[in-house]
């Protein structure tokens, strides 16, 4: 199990500056890796303990062959002293078995001590790895808020301006208004002033030319006798 946590320690040691750049959500890039190596470190420390108590067992069990071996030696002298030479030979091939599993035992535990310093080695790396990844994703959420707060202040700040260009055209429209009621009232002013002016001549002209036609003759009556 420890050879998987190892192996994404590498992974993470060699890929994750690629990762994280090609990454479309850095901030949930980084907490997903930071996730994983939290998990590995809880493995490898699992893995740790396992290793370390099947450690204790080999070392329990080479104490007592290496106490076996030489209790088989002293009952082969004691086997050849009575003459029984066949006990004797029985007694040092037991001996044999023990010093056979001796080697193989002290195989084991050199193994052992050599997995658990890859695994000390694997999670100091990676609680140091943990560490940058958090100061990395803090950082990334801090510069994405920031960028959504000026993406935010953005849209407001084009909001305001839209706003303040609708007041503006507004006033315009207003002043424009304003200025227009004066400007019709005048026109119809001036349109009545200038019906007056004309009428008034109209008047005038005619009373001129009624003042020019020649009088009408008069009309004579013929008396009644």
């Amino acid at each position: 199990m420890f050879r998987v946590a190892i192996q994404i320690k590498e992974l993470i040691s060699s890929n994750v500056t690629s990762v994280i750049e090609s990454a479309s959500n850095p901030s949930k890039m980084l907490t997903m890796l930071q996730r994983e190596i939290e998990e590995s470190i809880i493995s490898l420390t699992g893995d740790h303990t396992r290793v370390s108590q099947t450690k204790r067992r080999l070392e329990t069990s080479l104490t007592q062959h290496e106490l076996k071996e030489a209790g088989w030696g002293d009952k082969a002298k004691t086997a050849m002293d009575h003459g029984r030479e066949d006990l004797a030979r029985q007694a040092l091939l037991a001996r044999e078995d023990c010093r056979q599993a001796i080697v193989r035992l002290k195989d084991e535990i050199t193994a052992a001590d050599a997995n658990l310093a890859e695994i000390d080695a694997a999670v100091r790396e990676l609680e140091v790895k943990r560490e940058e990844t958090r100061a990395q994703a803090k950082a990334q959420i801090a510069a994405d808020e920031a960028a959504r707060a000026g993406a935010g202040g953005g849209a407001a700040s084009r909001a305001e301006a839209h706003l303040n260009r609708i007041n503006t055209l507004g006033q315009r429209a207003q002043f424009a208004a304003e200025d227009e009621g004066p400007a019709r009232t005048n026109a119809s002013v001036d349109r009545e002033i200038e019906e007056m002016r004309r009428a008034s001549a109209i008047e005038a002209e005619l009373a001129a030319l009624k003042a020019a036609a020649p009088a009408a003759p008069k009309k004579t009556v013929a008396k009644k006798r």
